[in-house]
């Protein structure tokens, strides 16, 4: 992962948010955030949210070994969608946290200063979203709850 670069809210060049899922469509994304790159610049934040590990894992092993477990699961996450950046030839950086899938996003969004939040559209069907609500929603509402201003793709 890249080291952190937390740029300030009135940097000139907008920062996007990619949260990284597997059940979202990586092409869609890639084609999407070369559309904005070619459009203008943009700084592309790829991030992956791992689960915490505690209790009974914790038990078995030392606090480094899920670290590494995490950072591993992290790159595995990421490498489709980096793969297909880098044949379109966006720049991007990558990044990993660890919590709550909607709690890390909006976090990040906030901290980083990211106008915008790209989750694509999902491949898969509609009833875990009806059910539970859907990340990106989650998400909109916890920018909302904090005053943030972000649109979520």
């Amino acid at each position: 992962m890249n080291p952190p670069v937390r740029p300030e809210a009135d940097d000139s060049v907008p920062n996007i948010l990619v949260p990284v899922q597997p059940d979202r469509d990586v092409r869609w994304c890639a084609q999407f955030l070369a559309g904005l790159h070619r459009d203008g610049r943009i700084r592309v934040h790829l991030l992956s949210v791992q689960p915490p590990y505690d209790g009974l894992v914790r038990m078995f092993f030392n606090r480094e070994s899920v670290d590494e477990f995490q950072a591993a699961d992290a790159r595995r996450e990421l490498q489709p969608l980096r793969d297909a950046l880098d044949a379109l030839g966006v720049p991007y950086n990558t990044h990993m946290a660890v919590g709550q899938p909607a709690e890390e996003i909006a976090r990040f969004a906030r901290e980083y200063h990211c106008p915008r939040i790209v989750f694509g559209p999902w491949r898969g069907g509609v009833l875990p979203g009806l059910v539970f609500g859907s990340l990106p929603r989650q998400v909109e509402l916890l920018m909302r709850q904090s005053g943030g201003l972000c649109e979520v793709v």
